[in-house]
């Protein structure tokens, strides 16, 4: 389809010799399926020009034919012409020979192998559709599949590039005369919104029951999906990137049930408001918060808990922070709409660690035992994608998920990988990421790979990450781990393809994910060292490793410098599971076996148990840890967060909470100091230092704060103490970075002993990153021609 301005201004009238040139413009970025051609379009129809824009492999490009001063100008306004979602990372100029056109166009996409073209992420309602559902006299008024240029699926829905409606899952519903219209006309804002539709032409909704069978269409299929939700049933929603399980979040009753059937005893869940106000009611939002909650990308949002009434205390058991998100579907509004509730939970419709349910046959089978109901539409989701999840802190959120609104955005790479690399991360959090050239494209959350379907979702991404960028890696890099699914995955896939395998470390891949989001990855000559404090990850020499200071140097060396004191694992992975094991290890080998009647009086285990374990710390057979994260879970433990871990982390989020109630400022403890010399973070008697402070009748909250600030006062000395003099830069991350107190606590010792801390924001400071970090170890390799060099330390 070909759309032609006409020539307004007369021209042809004005050619003559001189007097007209013919500029191309290559544009690289998220250009398609954003309104780009729209807009490019309405701005060259305003200045005069003649001219075409098309989609193509490399993103877009546009020639432009008129007077040089109107052409200078087109160019000069361009970037501030594009509407919201798109973003212009590139563009090269050439000029061209005159071709004597009269007027502008849009043309037909070109066919081609992807050199660049990319589309953006999903977006959340956008406030001109949202207007139009609130008017009863537009044809869309109250639809529930309402979109434009400016919002709705993207990636979702997209089934390949270049952008257009035949290679989306929207294909299959033709438009009808009056949208057909509004795709073609320039000056309307669905002007090739590939997804637009209305309720004429577009998808269908239905309530069905579990076990299969309508029971109501349309409107009345809403009505009944918010009476069965006001009466305190869960029903299964169809979203943008998969299902969803929403109850309503006032009612104990309906979340105990629901946590029950998924098999998660306390792990918070997120809730949907349904504006902002009633979000307020809920957490305590900044107006830079609320800026995130209400943009394009509408993630979760972890913000400190207000207490009021539309949350019930099963929402978030022993967490002072809620998961809080607005609507990001036309569908998500009209649940809302004239309900008898003002908070939804609203978590990812799955058994416990398998993928997002994605099509509707699939959720009737798996969700059957969750919900009573399920809200379905024949608008097919081809991309399974789960909501994003960041925290809010003094000093701006930071990324804890990074899904839908972000993917497929590329990340930058310091270093252009020669060839493309496929990164399959860790086993906790997982993501793959492949790098092209100077991007690195990051996929959507896959989580944890304890079940068979998790595994074979993670190949998914994989593979659709290779398709949908038209490439297939020679390079696979993969955890040092020998057991992790992911590092089987790549075994596999580089003995396929003859390609090379590459396995790094576990922190190391954290280092470079930190250093890579700031730019700062080594170069030949320099040297960065970093901190990273995470749960597990395996070491060159064959333990567990989790509170590591490591040296990188430009030559692709690497060295540990020190670590925490490895503590015991009573019981191998049951003490990661049930930390108080890891106190009591750490009790027995500080030499305080007379604060263990605190512990075990903290923690409520049976006490023949506890003795048990106690003995067999002294054996020297459990493996030993340096993780950091365990550290903080055990001393959640001894200060009564819980013995067990129903997920993972539950203890150090519970002492966070416990530490952030304390009032006023806590100061580090005197007690406990780094031996002269020494090269460990003395964890076991930092435990032992608060489990002494709890016996004395010291308030849990303030101990809690007292062990935050000393273990960042003690860490900030160690990194004095072992970094080489000319090394001020420390990149601080791993998983414990999510927590606020720990943030801010060693920017601030930090800060203060004259280092530069980088800290990870733009991407998850936890194994979500991995991948990353793993494609950026792999490009610096083989860019400088030293592929094993990265497998181990010195």
């Amino acid at each position: 389809m070909v759309q032609t301005a006409a020539d307004p201004i007369g021209r042809k009238g004005r050619r003559g010799a001189g007097a007209l040139i013919r500029r191309q413009l290559r544009c690289r970025g998220a250009v398609q399926g954003v309104g780009f051609r729209p807009a490019v379009f309405r701005l060259a129809q305003s200045l005069g020009l003649a001219g075409a824009v098309r989609n193509d492999a490399e993103g877009a490009t546009i020639e432009v034919e008129g007077p040089p001063a109107a052409v200078d100008l087109f160019v000069a306004r361009l970037r501030d012409s594009l509407p919201p979602l798109a973003q212009l990372d590139g563009l090269a100029l050439r000029e061209q020979p005159l071709r004597g056109e009269s007027g502008f166009r849009v043309e037909t996409s070109i066919l081609g192998a992807r050199h660049g073209a990319r589309i953006p992420p999903d977006a959340s309602l956008c406030a001109d559709c949202r207007a139009e559902m609130e008017d009863p006299d537009d044809r869309r008024h109250r639809y529930a599949f309402t979109t434009c240029t400016n919002c709705g699926p993207r990636f979702s829905l997209s089934l390949g590039l270049p952008y257009d409606r035949e290679r989306t899952s929207m294909a299959r519903f033709p438009l009808c005369p009056t949208c057909e219209k509004e795709y073609g006309a320039p000056e309307n804002r669905r002007f090739h919104a590939e997804a637009t539709c209305c309720p004429a032409c577009g998808p269908r909704l239905w309530l069905s029951a579990p076990g299969g069978g309508v029971e109501a269409t349309g409107e009345a299929a809403l009505d009944a999906a918010r009476e069965a939700l006001a009466r305190g049933e869960t029903v299964a929603v169809k979203g943008l990137g998969g299902f969803q399980l929403a109850c309503r979040a006032d009612r104990a009753s309906a979340l105990v049930r629901l946590r029950a059937a998924k098999r998660r005893p306390t792990k918070p869940f997120a809730v949907m408001a349904p504006d902002l106000a009633s979000a307020r009611q809920m957490a305590r939002l900044s107006n830079e918060d609320c800026a995130l909650l209400a943009s394009a990308r509408a993630p979760i949002l972890l913000a400190p808990r207000r207490e009021c009434e539309l949350l019930c205390d099963e929402v978030a058991p022993g967490i002072d922070d809620v998961g809080v998100m607005l609507p990001t579907t036309p569908l998500h509004v009209e649940l809302f709409r004239g309900a008898p509730f003002a908070a939804l939970v609203m978590t990812s419709g799955n058994a416990w660690d398998e993928p997002i349910a994605r099509c509707n046959d699939e959720a009737s089978r798996e969700l059957a035992g969750f919900a009573q109901s399920l809200l379905l539409h024949d608008r097919e989701v081809v991309r399974r994608v789960d909501d994003s999840v960041l925290r809010s802190t003094p000093k701006g959120a930071l990324l804890v998920r990074r899904s839908r609104g972000f993917v497929p955005e590329p990340v930058q790479l310091p270093l252009p990988t020669p060839e493309p690399v496929l990164a399959l991360g860790g086993h906790l959090q997982t993501t793959a990421c492949l790098a092209v050239g100077s991007e690195a494209f990051l996929s959507q959350h896959v989580g944890d790979l304890d079940t068979a379907p998790a595994r074979a979702f993670l190949e998914e991404v994989a593979s659709g990450l290779e398709e949908f960028l038209e490439v297939e890696a020679g390079v696979i890099a993969v955890d040092l781990h020998p057991d992790y699914a992911s590092s089987w995955l790549g075994e596999r896939l580089a003995e396929a393809r003859g390609g090379r395998l590459l396995r790094v470390q576990h922190h190391l891949a954290h280092a470079a994910a930190v250093l890579g989001e700031h730019g700062r990855f080594p170069a030949d000559g320099e040297c960065c060292a970093a901190l990273i404090l995470d749960g597990t990850g395996w070491g060159p020499d064959g333990t567990a490793w989790g509170g590591e200071w490591l040296l990188l140097e430009g030559d692709l060396r690497w060295q540990r410098l020190a670590h925490t004191t490895p503590l015991a694992l009573v019981g191998g992975e049951r003490a990661v599971r049930e930390p108080w094991r890891v106190a009591a290890a750490a009790l027995r080998a500080s030499g305080h076996d007379e604060l263990l009647p605190e512990l075990a009086a903290a923690t409520g285990v049976e006490r023949s148990v506890f003795d048990s374990v106690c003995a067999l710390a002294d054996s020297g057979d459990w493996p030993r840890a340096t993780g950091a994260g365990r550290v903080f879970e055990a001393a959640g433990a001894l200060l009564g967060a819980g013995p067990r871990n129903h997920w993972e982390g539950e203890c150090a989020a519970r002492l966070e909470s416990l530490a952030s109630r304390a009032g006023g400022r806590v100061s580090a403890w005197s007690e406990v100091e780094l031996a002269e010399g020494e090269r460990e973070l003395p964890t076991a008697q930092l435990l032992a230092a608060a489990c002494r402070r709890r016996s004395e009748g010291e308030e849990p909250a303030r101990v809690a704060a007292g062990f935050h600030a000393s273990f960042c006062a003690l860490a900030a000395q160690l990194s004095a103490a072992v970094l080489p003099a000319g090394v001020r830069t420390l990149a601080v991350g791993g998983g414990c970075l999510v927590n606020r107190l720990l943030r801010e606590g060693l920017r601030t010792e930090l800060e203060a002993l004259g280092f530069e801390v980088l800290l990870p924001s733009a991407l998850p400071a936890g194994d979500g990153a991995l991948s990353y970090g793993q494609c950026l170890v792999a490009s610096a390799s083989l860019t400088r021609g030293m592929l094993p060099a990265w497998i181990g330390g010195e």
